[in-house]
């Protein structure tokens, strides 16, 4: 028996661990490009997600802090193209960097603003019927105050609201479309889940 729940408890933390790497993006910032300076120079990222910084031209470091006040999160070393450096935000705030060379002098900043999940989407039916031209969809959400929407994955339009059904469930049919093929379902809270509809 304990093998058997140790077994079980591996499975369940190597899904955990897939659906949060899933869900992390990277957003690239080039260092160098048009001039000293990072574009964008602002960015916005959710937690767990990474900055990669890409070098087009000159000599340039990220360094967290403000110019003359390095913070000591981060520092690339001073490098020119092509170079890359990478940068996984884990907590939430507003994270200021400079170019080490170029900070002072010529005002290479930037800022990462990093926001909390609120939620979590979880799309657990997305079937579509086609004698009916009818697609049923089902979700929970960890917040059960969302208010979910449901859109076709490919063209952003909307399919129309789902249904609350309380404790996180939610489910929603639309009738006379077309299979999508895909679906995202949003939450107004900021989650969101992208799905395979299956057809019958």
């Amino acid at each position: 028996m304990k093998l058997h729940t140790k077994f079980a408890f591996i499975v369940c933390c190597a899904a955990t661990f897939s659906l949060l790497s899933s869900k992390a993006d990277t957003i690239q910032v080039q260092v160098g490009s048009g001039g000293s300076k990072f574009t964008p120079q602002d960015v916005s990222i959710k937690v767990g997600d990474t900055v990669h910084w890409v070098w087009v031209a000159g000599s340039h470091s990220t360094t967290s802090g403000v110019p003359g006040n390095a913070d000591g999160m981060w520092d690339s070393g001073i490098h020119s193209a092509p170079f890359t450096f990478d940068f996984t935000f884990l907590t939430a705030g507003t994270f200021n960097y400079f170019c080490s060379p170029h900070g002072l002098c010529c005002g290479m900043i930037g800022t990462v603003t990093v926001t909390e999940a609120v939620d979590t989407v979880t799309i657990t039916r997305a079937q579509y019927d086609i004698a009916r031209s009818q697609l049923a969809v089902q979700a929970t959400d960890t917040n059960d105050t969302a208010m979910l929407t449901v859109s076709v994955t490919s063209t952003g339009e909307v399919l129309g609201p789902m249904i609350n059904r309380g404790g996180g469930s939610y489910s929603a049919k639309f009738t006379g479309i077309s299979n999508p093929q895909r679906i995202t379902v949003t939450s107004d809270l900021g989650g969101s889940a992208t799905a395979r509809v299956r057809a019958r």
